[in-house]
């Protein structure tokens, strides 16, 4: 967000991003008894599959309801040009793919802890708030940034895919709460 709102490098605000978490989980972490590290460690572990399955569950979503569509829109597109911006430009293409898709997963994977540490326990209609929380970024920063002219499509193929990574996350969080 900080790259597409200020300029910032993706790879620095990656960096900065980074370091913040490091520490954060590592003040929490000291500050914490036996007992909570347990379980945030069990919430973090739940996040993380939940994350990489809503992930799955989003980007299946986006393939499969561009398929219904005739545009020209690319759903894809954003992950070529985050390799582009991570990789730089006379990256090959297999290279910016690599790099943009691994972008992409690190992103709906953290989203998914993010959402299992704060919300974990409020099932689908959590995650579907979550999912559409994510897509209000996503609508406000990605059609300037991306030049998007198919708006509508991207708009609909954007929103029903954040519903659909957000039913998952919730079910799948709430799930391993109970369990």
């Amino acid at each position: 967000m900080a790259h597409i709102v200020s300029g910032v490098s993706l790879r620095l605000g990656l960096a900065l991003t980074a370091g913040v978490m490091v520490i954060s989980v590592g003040s929490l972490w000291q500050r914490s008894s036996p007992m909570e590290r347990t379980r945030l460690v069990r919430v973090v572990r739940v996040g993380l599959l939940s994350g990489i399955v809503a992930t799955a569950v989003y980007d299946a979503s986006k393939f499969a309801l561009s398929l219904l569509d005739s545009s020209p829109y690319n759903p894809f597109e954003a992950i070529r040009v985050f390799g582009v911006l991570l990789a730089g430009n006379s990256a090959a293409p297999p290279l910016l793919y690599a790099a943009g898709t691994a972008f992409h997963l690190v992103n709906g994977i953290s989203f998914g802890v993010v959402y299992c540490v704060l919300f974990g326990e409020r099932g689908v209609p959590g995650g579907i708030a979550w999912g559409l929380f994510l897509e209000g970024f996503q609508l406000t920063l990605y059609p300037g940034w991306l030049d998007i002219r198919a708006y509508r499509e991207f708009a609909q193929i954007s929103a029903l895919s954040h519903v659909a990574y957000g039913a998952t996350l919730g079910l799948l969080c709430r799930r391993a709460w109970r369990s």
